[in-house]
C-alpha cells in the first residue's frame, strides 16, 4: 500500500510539475542461493511546458524547457545492503512580461547503507539525503520556491540475546543538517535501548527508551527523553501495531511532559489495501530531519506550518488503494487530519490533507492518471481554513519501446488564504531509460 501511495502521492507532494517520469522497462539481476541481487535505474526525460500564473495583482505566462534525470541502485549481499537514487531537473523559463529569464534547478535524493544480519551481535547503518524544504509560512503554487537542505546520519547498535525469544538491543545515531540560505547547521545525537519479547509466533511485544540531544546555533539546546512499551503483529488479512509511552523534553527555556503513542492497522487482499493510523509524538524539525528515516525523492513540506523547535503533534491518517472496481483501473485514497502545539509558545496549527487518484490502462502500453490533492491550514479555530492548496493533474503516458516513453500532462495549482493565486501549466515530455527499482521508492 505504502508503495501505492507513494507513487501516486510521494512525500509532500502530489504532481511534481519536473517529476521523473520514467519508463517501466525493468533491469534487476537476482542471483540464486543466496548470492548478491542488484537493481539499478537511469532515466532521462526532456520535456517543454507552457505555464500562466495568476497573482493577485498581475499574470504571467512563461515558456519552458528543460532537461530532468534520475539515477539508482540497490545491491544486498548477506548483511550488507545499499540503497541509493538522486534526480536533479534543470529547466529554462522565458516570460511574456519581460521579466528577467529563469533557470530553475533543483537536485534531491537520498542513499543509505545499512549492515544487519538476523541472530547478529552487530549492526549499523548510514545515509544521506539531500531534500528541498520551505521555511516560510503558507503554500506556493511554484514548485522551484524551496530551499535545499542536506543530512547525513550514521548509528551502531548491538544486540544481546537473553534468551530464545527475548532480543535486547542498544543503539546511537548521530545526524547533522545544512541549508542554504542563513538557515544554522543543527546537529543530533540519540541514544536507545529496546527489550523485545515474542510471545507467539507472530506477535511481540517491546519496552524502549530514548535521549535525544540536540543543538543549533543560536538556539537553545534541546534534551528529549522518552520511554514507551507496545505490541506489534502480524494477521491474515494485515498487520497490527500499538504503543503507548510517555515523553519529556527540557531546554533553557520551557520544559514539556507528554503522553507519546501510536495505533495502527492494514487490511490487505489482493486487490485492495487499507490503512488506518493515529500518532501522537514530541519531537522537533531537527531531530525529525536528522535522525529520521531516509526518505526517497520528493518534496518533503508535507503542511506549509514548520514549526523551529520543539511541537506535541496528534495526526490521523487514512490510506486506502483498490483496483477492484474494474480490471483496468486502480483508484486511491488518502485523508489526513493534525494538531500540531509548539512547546515553546502555545501555538497550534490543525492541519488537514485529502486526495484522490484514479489510474487507467487505456490501451495496451498506454495509461491515464487523474490526481487531486488538497491542503489546508487553521491557525486559530479548528474549523476556519486561513490557508488552503488545491492540485489537480492529468497525465497521459504511451510506452512506445522498452526503454522509451512519451507523454503529456496538464496540471493546476490554486492557493487560497495567504496569498491568491493560480498556475496552469501544459506539459509535454519523452523519457528515455529504465527503472528496476519501483518497488523501493
Amino acid at each position: 500500500m505504502e508503495r501505492a501511495f507513494r507513487k501516486l502521492w510521494p512525500e509532500g507532494h502530489v504532481v511534481a510539475t519536473l517529476a521523473l517520469l520514467m519508463g517501466q522497462a525493468s533491469v534487476s539481476y537476482a542471483a540464486e542461493d543466496g548470492l548478491p541481487e542488484s537493481r539499478y535505474t537511469a532515466t532521462t526525460t526532456l520535456f517543454s511546458d507552457l505555464t500562466h500564473t495568476r497573482y493577485e495583482n498581475d499574470s504571467d505566462t512563461r515558456a519552458g524547457a528543460g532537461i530532468s534525470g534520475d539515477v539508482g541502485a540497490e545491491f544486498s549481499s548477506g548483511p550488507h545492503s545499499l540503497i541509493g537514487r538522486y534526480g536533479a531537473s534543470l529547466e529554462t523559463e522565458r516570460s511574456s512580461l519581460g521579466r528577467s529569464d529563469d533557470d530553475n534547478f533543483w537536485l534531491r535524493g537520498s542513499s543509505s547503507y545499512n549492515y544487519f544480519e538476523p541472530g547478529s551481535r552487530f549492526d549499523f547503518n548510514a545515509g544521506h539525503t539531500i531534500r528541498s524544504v520551505r521555511n516560510d509560512t503558507g503554500f506556493a503554487v511554484d514548485n522551484f520556491d524551496y530551499d535545499t537542505q542536506n543530512a547525513v546520519s550514521a548509528g551502531a547498535g548491538v544486540n544481546f540475546y537473553p534468551g530464545d525469544l527475548t532480543t535486547f538491543r542498544v543503539s546511537g545515531q548521530g545526524g547533522k543538517t545544512w541549508e542554504e540560505g542563513d538557515v544554522p547547521d543543527g546537529e543530533s545525537v540519540s541514544a536507545n535501548a529496546t527489550l523485545t519479547r515474542q510471545v507467539s509466533e507472530l506477535s511481540s511485544v517491546f519496552l524502549m527508551a530514548t535521549r535525544a540531544w540536540e543543538e543549533q546555533e543560536d538556539t537553545n539546546d534541546i534534551t528529549l527523553d522518552s520511554v514507551s512499551v507496545g505490541l506489534q503483529s502480524l494477521l491474515e488479512d494485515g498487520s497490527f501495531n500499538l504503543s503507548v509511552g510517555l515523553s519529556r523534553a527540557e531546554s533553557n527555556g520551557f520544559e514539556n511532559e507528554a503522553i507519546i503513542g501510536s495505533l495502527a492497522r492494514v487490511w490487505s487482499t489482493d486487490l485492495t489495501s487499507t490503512r488506518f493510523s493515529y500518532d501522537r509524538t514530541q519531537s522537533s524539525t531537527l531531530l525529525d530531519l536528522a535522525l529520521g528515516p531516509i526518505a526517497g525523492p520528493g518534496f518533503e513540506d508535507e503542511f506549509s506550518i514548520r514549526y523551529q523547535g520543539v511541537t506535541v503533534r496528534d495526526q490521523v491518517t487514512f490510506a486506502h488503494s483498490s483496483s477492484r472496481f474494474c480490471d483496468l483501473c486502480t483508484v486511491r485514497v488518502i485523508a489526513q487530519a493534525a494538531q500540531e502545539e509548539e512547546v515553546a509558545t502555545s501555538d497550534e496549527t490543525w492541519q488537514y490533507l485529502a486526495g484522490l487518484g484514479v489510474g487507467f490502462e487505456v490501451a495496451e502500453l498506454k495509461t491515464l492518471d487523474f490526481d487531486y490533492r488538497w491542503q489546508a491550514d487553521a491557525l486559530e479555530e479548528r474549523g476556519e481554513i486561513d490557508d488552503a492548496l488545491h492540485r489537480f493533474s492529468v497525465t497521459y503516458r504511451h510506452q512506445l519501446t522498452e526503454l522509451a516513453t512519451w507523454g503529456t500532462s496538464f496540471e493546476t495549482a490554486v492557493t487560497r488564504g495567504f496569498t491568491d493565486e493560480e498556475e496552469y501549466r501544459a506539459k509535454v515530455f519523452v523519457t528515455l531509460g529504465w527503472d528496476g527499482m519501483e518497488s523501493a521508492w
